[in-house]
């Protein structure tokens, strides 16, 4: 992992690639590396580690689109597996040759210098996010072989769950986004060692929105944790982004994850929601989950509830949005904790949870979270599934 992100610029021309390399130097943690044909790009791509490349397509001897033709058989390989590519062109024939090739972006001539530093600035953000995904997954990679070792040499079972709650739990949120006009607690208890069930609360790049994820993967135990942390890298990827279509957003999660998932052995039931803080509305994308209790409403309708998430990868998903301002106040929860039951059989329920709530709204989020907890725990005889919670509330 490194902070300062290496930009490879290739161009014949000497007075493009001075061009381009005073106006990048302008960004913050960017080096800049200059060559003037293909051959010499790819030999630097070989042996160093590159960010992003901004490719001319029009250069003699070994031209822009053999450069990516070449690039694509290197990316084989794991440690350049992903590098993001910004072509330079003034023809659109060659722009979307260079695009079907594997290219992320373009730019047309004469480049517009601020078009440039956008795009620039939004693939090393997309980069970095890959490269901490794939950190992610090599470091969990890495734990789960070797606790399987372990287990087939020594059968200690008991410190494979251990060490799989400790990650998942370090996912949880300790804290949340401060902000002056929400007040945040949730809490994620497993019924088992580790559980399917998955809470997040976040802010987007941009600050615009702060975003609320609360999940339930089908199933029970290490197979439903590790699935649950899968999903929540693929959702933050996609999420903090903030774009204006939160609905979209929620297609590509489950187009990805539907296609990694093609045998149907797991699925998830979600609801996103994304508050405006500019605007105090409150959006909402429900994947087959509960919608939430509390006022104003944001209940979907058969038309706007969409299936879980893992099923089918080509479905769209509605958005309901509502205001959210001072007094309002959701709660977020998971079956878990309407379906454990007491000494005699009797399931918590729903009508019992929407009572305690409607008694409970007043107070803070934090109070809301432990007076559920006390009441649930107080009821039940022993907890049988994870139980998820989340109380958000405007102030």
């Amino acid at each position: 992992m490194h902070s300062v992100s290496n930009i490879l610029i290739v161009d014949d021309d000497i007075i493009n690639l001075s061009v381009l390399e005073l106006e990048l130097k302008e960004l913050e943690n960017v080096n800049i590396i200059s060559v003037l044909d293909g051959f010499k790009a790819l030999e630097y791509v070989r042996e160093n580690f590159i960010d992003l490349i901004i490719l001319d397509l029009s250069m003699p001897e070994l031209g822009g689109l053999e450069v990516l033709e070449i690039l694509e058989i290197l990316k084989k390989d794991k440690p350049i597996k992903y590098i993001p590519v910004i072509v330079i062109t003034s023809k659109t024939k060659d722009r979307y040759r260079a695009l079907k090739m594997g290219a992320e972006d373009f730019l047309s001539k004469p480049i517009d210098v601020v078009e440039l530093k956008l795009k620039v600035n939004n693939l090393l953000k997309l980069k970095k996010i890959n490269d901490l995904q794939k950190y992610f997954n090599e470091r969990l990679e890495e734990e789960v072989t070797k606790k399987e070792k372990q287990l087939r040499e020594f059968a200690h079972i008991e410190q494979e769950l251990l060490l799989a709650r400790e990650i998942q739990q370090r996912l949880i949120p300790k804290e949340y986004p401060k902000s002056k006009q929400l007040d945040i607690y949730g809490s994620c208890v497993s019924a088992s060692e580790v559980g399917g069930d998955y809470l997040d609360v976040f802010q987007t790049d941009s600050k615009e929105y702060t975003v609320f994820i609360i999940a339930d993967v089908s199933g029970h135990g290490f197979a439903s944790a590790l699935i649950s942390m899968q999903f929540r890298s693929l959702a933050r990827i996609e999420l903090m982004k903030g774009s204006d279509d939160f609905g979209t957003e929620v297609e590509r999660i489950n187009k990805v994850f539907s296609n990694d998932n093609q045998d149907g052995s797991m699925f998830i039931t979600a609801l996103f929601l994304r508050f405006h803080h500019k605007t105090a509305t409150m959006e909402s994308v429900n994947a087959g989950h509960f919608d939430p209790l509390g006022e104003p409403s944001l209940k979907h309708t058969e038309e706007t509830k969409g299936i879980p998430i893992g099923i089918e990868p080509n479905v769209s998903y509605s958005v309901v949005w509502t205001p959210f301002n001072k007094g309002d106040t959701l709660f977020l929860y998971t079956d878990g904790i309407i379906e454990c039951e007491n000494r005699d059989g009797v399931i918590y329920g729903n009508k019992r949870i929407n009572k305690l709530y409607n008694s409970i709204q007043p107070f803070h989020a934090k109070d809301q979270i432990e007076l559920t907890l006390e009441a649930f725990h107080e009821f039940i005889h022993e907890q049988t599934d994870d139980v998820t919670i989340l109380s958000i509330k405007a102030i």
